[in-house]
């Protein structure tokens, strides 16, 4: 008897170390992903952001006169927002924007996707509930027959 519990001991330890050993390996996976994904929100970032300082070094941007003529079709505006944050930071947020549920409104969209498939989606609930309520007619049929079949059987004797 001890024998046969040493060894379900053993496969419990196993399956432990095993679903362990899993689970840091997607860790290691995600973890891996979100450094490559902030690598190439930095690279973008620090591409964005040179090309701002650029734009903002030319006559459209450091002339008043170029600038009023110009009025609101220029992109000084833009390319000073761009600067606002440091490359490493504006990657920082871009990083934790994917991270998060509804980032980058993946929400919005799943609205938006379930909005345009309604008709789809209420017919899947119709046939959905349409199974259940026939799974429920036939238990309940199936549990009246067997107390009306114990009702009208004789007592068993049951030890």
């Amino acid at each position: 008897m001890s024998d046969y519990l040493s060894r379900i001991s053993c496969c419990k330890d196993m399956y432990s170390l095993f679903v362990l050993r899993t689970i840091y390996f997607f860790i290691f996976v995600g973890c891996l992903h979100t450094g490559n994904n902030f690598h190439t929100n930095w690279t973008r970032r620090s591409r964005e952001y040179e090309r701002a300082k650029t734009y903002l070094q030319t006559e459209t941007c450091t002339n008043p006169r170029v600038r009023a003529k110009l009025g609101t079709y220029h992109r000084c505006d833009e390319s000073e927002r761009t600067m606002d944050d440091t490359p490493v930071l504006s990657a920082f947020k871009d990083s934790m924007e994917n991270l998060h549920v509804c980032g980058n409104g993946y929400c919005e969209m799943l609205g938006m996707n379930i909005t345009n498939s309604l008709p789809q989606v209420m017919l899947t609930l119709a046939i959905f509930g349409i199974l259940v309520v026939w799974a429920s007619g036939i238990s309940f049929r199936r549990r009246r027959e067997r107390e009306a079949e114990e009702y009208y059987s004789l007592p068993v004797n049951r030890r």
